[in-house]
């Protein structure tokens, strides 16, 4: 180790006394030459294909007679969905953080037969706190109506005849084929629906239509005027879309809507609701029988 030290010492010493040769200096190497860069590939540009005037027609006329089959079909299953939040009517529900389900309906509809399972926020209207939801079956003038129910005297878990003074409880909150009857008395064109492509449904190949901003605001005008108790106000929303299926059985099988926007007030009120109808089984059996056995409510004292 010493004679290390040394040896390095002896070497500076003598550097810098001008007494060592310098080591050469060393040669740089060449600078490499570099890479020529890389020429970007241009950006493809996505062409969406164009329709002829004579397909465009064609889509126009599948989507009015596909809405205008299901408005008017004796019999179909339909699945209905409302979520969101904001106003409906008096009523404040949910908040942009905590959507809610405002109301689900699973049913069937056969002439003027009918039965319907009901859950979320509405079953309240109804008098309901129970998680089952609400459950209705009218068959040949004769409403049903599933226990317990104590508003109205139904206490059992068990099914009962509703007296006529008592029908408006088995009112479906919405018929599906009048809502589209609706839309067609509305006046709205195909037009204001493009045809975006092809997805199936229900086991059947179907055409998507996306509505424009007029064609949609018909639509949820018309769900107004079949009492459902939303601001439809144009002026009011900001944000609206609408998509229907029209399938190859011919028939209408899904209407899906979005609409955001504000209610005026002295704290303005803000609303954001997604509300979507799937009909399916048209022109089948959808089974509506009477239960049995069925129960008659006490009349109150």
């Amino acid at each position: 180790m010493y004679r290390f030290v040394l040896i390095v010492g002896l070497v500076l010493l003598l550097i810098s006394c001008g007494l060592a040769t310098p080591l050469p200096t060393a040669t740089p190497l060449p600078t490499a030459t570099p890479l020529p860069t890389a020429t970007p590939l241009p950006t493809a540009t996505v062409i969406a294909p164009l329709m002829s005037a004579a397909d465009a027609e064609k889509a126009s006329a599948d989507l009015l007679s596909g809405v205008q089959a299901a408005s008017t079909a004796r019999s179909y299953r339909v699945e209905v969905s409302m979520s969101g939040n904001g106003n409906m009517g008096a009523v404040s529900l949910g908040s942009p953080q905590v959507p809610i389900e405002i109301m689900g309906m699973k049913g069937a509809f056969a002439d003027a037969d009918y039965t319907f399972a009901l859950t979320g926020f509405v079953t309240a209207l109804y008098g309901s706190n129970s998680a089952k939801g609400i459950r209705v079956v009218h068959v040949a003038g004769q409403d049903y109506i599933h226990g317990p129910l104590a508003v109205i005297g139904a206490l059992k878990d068990a099914w009962y005849r509703l007296p006529k003074d008592r029908s408006q409880m088995a009112t479906p909150p919405l018929y599906p084929a009048g809502l589209l009857a609706l839309v067609v008395q509305s006046g709205v064109s195909p037009t204001g629906f493009s045809l975006i492509g092809q997805e199936p449904l229900d086991t059947l190949a179907c055409q998507r239509f996306s509505g424009n901003r007029a064609a949609s605001l018909a639509i949820i005008k018309s769900l107004g005027d079949s009492g459902l108790l939303i601001d439809t106000t144009p002026e009011h929303i900001q944000r609206i879309s609408s998509d229907l299926w029209v399938c190859a059985d011919g028939s209408l099988h899904q209407v899906r809507l979005t609409v955001a926007g504000t209610t005026p007030a002295t704290t303005p009120l803000p609303f954001d609701f997604t509300i979507s109808m799937h009909m399916y089984d048209f022109g089948t059996d959808v089974g509506i029988t009477a239960p049995d056995p069925a129960l008659d409510i006490s009349p109150s004292p």
